[in-house]
C-alpha cells in the first residue's frame, strides 16, 4: 500500500538506473538504489504488476557507491545515476545496452566495454538555463526531475566553470537594467533562458532567450559581451510562445561573430546557434574515430553519411574516401555544412537537403555506394530508409545512435533482411546519467 515503509533488498535497476527489489512477489523501483544494497523505503505509487518507492535509509551500501555528488542531485533532474562510482556507471550502461539489443531485437552481438568520458566532470559544451524570479530576486538553475521547478543553484558539475560567471553577471545584469523575467503561469515577462555554447579552443556564444526585442536586452547583451574576453558572440532569440520548447527560428546576431569555430579530429567547423553537435567534444572525437575504423574505408570507396548535420561525420571521412555524399533535411544545415567543406578545402563531398529517404532512392540508382554512415535522431529511421538501404545491397553500414532501443529496433529490420551485427561500442558522452551514445557496424551477408 502507498505510504507503507518496508525494507527491501535490491537486486536489479532498470533502464532509468533505479533499483529494483521485489516485496510479495512485486517489482519495486526504488530511486538511489543499487544491486547489492538493503534500503529501507517508502512505497510512493503501486499498480497491478509493480511499485515505486522513495528511498528513506540505506541499511546495507554497496561497494559501487559514489558520495562525491553535486548537493542538488537529490533535487535536480539533469543527472540521475550520479550516486554510482564511475567505473560503475561504464558497467551499468554496457550492460543496459546489451539487454536494450536484445529485449528489442532479439539479438546478442559482440558489445565493447562503454568508453569513458576522459573527463565526467565540466565536459557539457552546451548548456541552456531558465531564469526566474524568487523572494524578489531573479535565480537561475536547472529543472526539477519531472517538473518546471527551478531548481536554484550556483552551478552545475557537468559544466564548463567560465559559464558559472556568465550566468552570475547575467542575473546582476537582469536587475541592474530592471528586465522582466518571464513567468509561465501568466505567459508575461521578457527574458527566459540563456544558452551557452563552449568549444574546446575556449570561445564561448551567448544566446539570450526573450519573448520580444528591447533597449535593455541589447544594453544588457552589450555589456556580456564586453565583460570576457571568451564570448566571441551574443545572439538573441524571440520565443514569444507558449511552450516547452526552448529555441524558435528567430536568431538575431547582437554582437560578435555569426559562428563559433570549432576544431573536430583537426578540421575545422563553423557552429551556429541552431547547430547539432556533440555535446562532448572530446568523446565526440573518439565516437567519430571508432565510426571511420568501423568503415575501414578504403581510397577507392564512396560512402554516405545519412543525417549528416553540419557535416562534422562527412569532412572526416572524407580525408579517407573518394567521395562522400551527406544527406540532411534541414536547409541551414546543408549550406552550413557546404561553407565548412570550403572552410577545410575539401573537394570530394557534396551537401543534398531533402529527407534521406528520398535522397538515397536516386543516389543509388546512380552511383555504387560501398558504405553508408548514419547517425539519425532519438526517433531512428525512417523504415523507407532503411528499406531503400536494404533494396540498394551496401555492403558495411556504420550506425551511431543516442537512443539504444531505435538502435536496436532497426538492426533487427537490417538483420531480418541479410545484414549482420559485427559489433557495437557504446560512448559514455553523457556522464551520470543513463543515456548512451552507441557505434555500431553491419554487414551485408
Amino acid at each position: 500500500m502507498v505510504d507503507d515503509i518496508i525494507n527491501l533488498n535490491i537486486t536489479d535497476f532498470d533502464s532509468e538506473g533505479l533499483g529494483i527489489g521485489h516485496y510479495d512477489s512485486k517489482p519495486v523501483f526504488v530511486d538511489n538504489a543499487l544491486p547489492g544494497e538493503e534500503v529501507k523505503c517508502r512505497i510512493t505509487r503501486v499498480t497491478k504488476n509493480l511499485a515505486f518507492a522513495e528511498n528513506l535509509e540505506i541499511l546495507k551500501e554497496s561497494e559501487n557507491r559514489e558520495h562525491n555528488i553535486c548537493p542538488y542531485y537529490k533535487m535536480c533532474g539533469g543527472c540521475n545515476i550520479m550516486h554510482m562510482k564511475y567505473e560503475y556507471q561504464l558497467k551499468f550502461k554496457t550492460d543496459l545496452v546489451k539487454r536494450t539489443i536484445h529485449k528489442v531485437s532479439g539479438f546478442d552481438p559482440v558489445v565493447n566495454l562503454c568508453v569513458a568520458n576522459p573527463n565526467p566532470y565540466e565536459y557539457r559544451n552546451k548548456i541552456i538555463v531558465p531564469f526566474g524570479k524568487r523572494d524578489g530576486r531573479v535565480i537561475s538553475g536547472f529543472y526539477e526531475a519531472k517538473s518546471h521547478n527551478i531548481v536554484e543553484s550556483c552551478g552545475c558539475m557537468i559544466e564548463p566553470k567560465i559559464s558559472r560567471d556568465i550566468i552570475e553577471y547575467t542575473k546582476e545584469l537582469i536587475e541592474k537594467y530592471k528586465i522582466s523575467v518571464y513567468d509561465e503561469a501568466s505567459h508575461t515577462g521578457l527574458i527566459r533562458n540563456m544558452m551557452l555554447r563552449v568549444t574546446s579552443l575556449n570561445k564561448i556564444m551567448v544566446v539570450l532567450v526573450s519573448t520580444k526585442d528591447s533597449k535593455p536586452l541589447r544594453d544588457m547583451a552589450e555589456d556580456i559581451y564586453n565583460r570576457f574576453d571568451m564570448v566571441v558572440s551574443v545572439y538573441l532569440n524571440i520565443n514569444d510562445k507558449k511552450t516547452n520548447v526552448v529555441l524558435q527560428d528567430d536568431y538575431r546576431l547582437l554582437f560578435g561573430e555569426k559562428y563559433l569555430v570549432e576544431n573536430i579530429n583537426g578540421l575545422l567547423f563553423n557552429v551556429h546557434p541552431n547547430s547539432f553537435l556533440q555535446i562532448n567534444h572530446k568523446q565526440c572525437e573518439n565516437l567519430y574515430q571508432k565510426a571511420i575504423n568501423y568503415a575501414n574505408i578504403k581510397e577507392s570507396d564512396v560512402v554516405i553519411d545519412a543525417y549528416c548535420g553540419i557535416g562534422s561525420i562527412s569532412l572526416n571521412i572524407a580525408k579517407h574516401a573518394k567521395f562522400v555524399y551527406g544527406i540532411e533535411v534541414v536547409k541551414e544545415a546543408v549550406v552550413n555544412a557546404l561553407n565548412n567543406m570550403k572552410l577545410n578545402n575539401i573537394t570530394n563531398a557534396d551537401f543534398l537537403c531533402g529527407k534521406c529517404e528520398d535522397i538515397i532512392d536516386s543516389l543509388v540508382k546512380d552511383k555504387k555506394i560501398d558504405v553508408i554512415v548514419f547517425d539519425p535522431p532519438r526517433k531512428g529511421c525512417d523504415e523507407r530508409f532503411l528499406n531503400t538501404v536494404i533494396r540498394s545491397g551496401i555492403k558495411k553500414i556504420v550506425y551511431i545512435s543516442c537512443k539504444t532501443s531505435t538502435f536496436a529496433r532497426d538492426i533487427k529490420i537490417l538483420c531480418d533482411n541479410g545484414y549482420k551485427v559485427v559489433e557495437v561500442t557504446p560512448f559514455d558522452l553523457f556522464s551520470h546519467s543513463v543515456h548512451t551514445e552507441c557505434c555500431g557496424v553491419l554487414v551485408k551477408e
